[in-house]
């Protein structure tokens, strides 16, 4: 059964202070690294930019899938790293 996956609140701060304030912590640091590396999947960037278009209806996981041409499989693998980065949050 598909799941729906609705986006975290973008208008919430989900970083640290601007980079260029003070050397980083290395907690900080990591927390950077780790979203950064989410991203890091062209197929991941795509679908953050679904779900950031979404219209509020909420999308299922097969229609991500086919949007990116993946299995529902393959973009539930990738959802997961989106979410244990804390980009997308599960229903």
């Amino acid at each position: 059964m598909p799941k729906t996956l609705p986006m975290v609140d973008i208008s919430a701060p989900i970083c640290c202070a601007p980079v260029s304030a003070a050397p980083l912590d290395d907690d900080t640091a990591l927390e950077i690294a780790l979203r950064l590396k989410a991203l890091a999947d062209p197929v991941r960037i795509k679908l953050v930019s679904i779900l950031l278009t979404d219209t509020g209806d909420g999308i299922c996981t097969f229609d991500l899938a086919t949007a990116v041409g993946l299995t529902e499989a393959t973009t539930s693998h990738h959802l997961g790293q989106l979410r244990k980065a804390g980009m997308v949050a599960p229903d």
